[in-house]
């Protein structure tokens, strides 16, 4: 009972501010308090005194707990925020691992980006990969370019045809754009297995297409979700022998007539229109919404009459949520037509085409080409947890050759799954498995299907 005593007077001692404990002093004092029957009040007090202030000076140092790098990294992924690695930069050089082309596989290569150079609306862009197809890519563009919150713009690959529509991000806050691009690229194994539905794929060829595009790009938009825009350039092509060794170059079982521009390669001035309309909720990784872009073109041939045409493609995506945001429908249908002038044909490596990762995926890159497309695909899409999403996945397609009509009748089709690893604004990676009427493909890709 003394002891008790003795612990009262010393808090009664403490200052009125002190008195007032948190659980951990509360733990200090019950600790504190003698039991009865304990030793002699002198020794008991002075004990009692230096544990009480020991407890204190732990308690004074406790930090409130800080997770470490890997859970860090683990959080992060949890989370699907965008992970670090991919702002690693050296002075606004940025090193990726992408594909760049339909057949490249893989490429290795570095993405130069300056946006609003000092504040202003000049943004400056570069790009240079390599491929394991030995595919070569490298492009530059200069100017007031629509990009998204400082986000990389789109590659200039493709820029000339409709596929890319699809794929254009937001332009940040600026309205008008206008900038110039130069657009190398050197393709060494691109697949021809001749015009139309019919062809087999027992006629495999491949060839080698180098082309060089500069182009003056403007437009216009008023806000976030419309955006117009014209382009004026010209387009140097040249179709070589391909280098793939089990695959004879389509020379060998082509000529001219069956494959046009197989043995002259026109240069053409080229004047294109585009209009994108966007109500994705996230471009990159969108849960709700739909997308619609339009394109018309004109290629006209600097040196003869041989080779023009007009090209007309129109691009449609929708995404329904089924309940929840987590569970989403993906639709999307894609429509090209090329049409010659009279006395003219379209080029074979210009024709738009069928198969490959973005298209009839169970189906070998550039399988079907024709001048004229259709393409239906669906998606469902499922994130088991907001950095990984499942997939169950249906292509249907058909091309038909010039002066024939298109067979909605006899589609090809494949079906397949997927798996996705994404952040709250992008598809990082994706691993689809498709099987169709000629086998089955297992794809990986660092960049979203549709």
């Amino acid at each position: 009972m003394r002891l008790a005593r003795v612990a009262s007077l010393v808090l009664a001692a403490l200052p009125a501010g002190a008195r007032a404990q948190d659980p951990g002093e509360a733990a200090v004092a019950a600790e504190a308090a003698p039991s009865p029957g304990a030793g002699p009040a002198g020794s008991r007090d002075g004990r009692a005194e230096e544990w009480i202030r020991l407890r204190r000076e732990q308690l004074g140092q406790q930090a409130p707990y800080r997770p470490g790098w890997l859970e860090r990294q683990m959080l992060s992924i949890e989370k699907a925020e965008r992970p670090g690695i991919l702002e690693i930069n050296y002075k606004g050089f940025y090193p990726r691992v992408q594909s760049i082309a339909s057949g490249s596989r893989n490429a290795i290569g570095v993405r130069l980006w300056h946006p609003m150079i000092d504040g202003s609306r000049l943004s400056v862009h570069g790009s240079a990969f390599y491929s394991l197809a030995r595919y070569q890519f490298y492009d530059f563009q200069a100017g007031r370019m629509p990009h998204a919150e400082g986000a990389f713009p789109l590659r200039s690959v493709k820029g000339d045809d409709v596929y890319e529509l699809g794929q254009l991000g937001r332009p940040g806050s600026s309205r008008l754009i206008l900038y110039g691009s130069l657009r190398y690229q050197d393709y060494t194994q691109l697949n021809f297995y001749g015009l139309g539905p019919d062809s087999t794929s027992k006629m495999r060829t491949t060839y080698r297409l180098k082309d060089t595009l500069f182009e003056l790009v403007a437009g216009y938009q008023p806000n976030r979700r419309i955006a117009v825009t014209a382009r004026a350039g010209y387009l140097d092509s040249s179709v070589l022998p391909g280098t793939l060794d089990d695959s004879p170059p389509t020379e060998d079982l082509f000529d001219e007539a069956s494959a046009p521009g197989l043995t002259r390669q026109p240069d053409y001035w080229l004047l294109t229109a585009q209009v994108f309309l966007d109500f994705r909720d996230e471009p990159g990784n969108p849960h709700r919404g739909g997308m619609l872009a339009a394109q018309v073109a004109r290629f006209e041939d600097r040196k003869s009459s041989r080779f023009r045409f007009d090209r007309l493609g129109v691009d449609a995506r929708g995404y329904v949520p089924l309940g929840s945001p987590q569970r989403v429908l993906a639709l999307r249908a894609f429509l090209a037509r090329d049409d010659a002038a009279a006395g003219s044909r379209v080029p074979f490596y210009l024709q738009e085409f069928l198969g490959g990762s973005h298209t009839l995926r169970a189906y070998q890159s550039f399988r079907f080409r024709g001048s004229e497309l259709l393409l239906l695909q669906a998606e469902y899409r499922w994130e088991a947890v907001p950095a990984i999403e499942l997939v169950l996945f249906a292509d249907a397609g058909q091309v038909a050759s010039e002066g024939r009509e298109l067979k909605t009748s006899d589609l090809k089709t494949d079906w397949g799954v997927g798996l996705r690893f994404k952040s709250f604004k992008a598809v990082m990676m994706r691993m689809d498995v498709a099987w169709g009427d000629e086998g089955s493909r297992v794809l990986l890709r660092f960049n979203p299907s549709f």
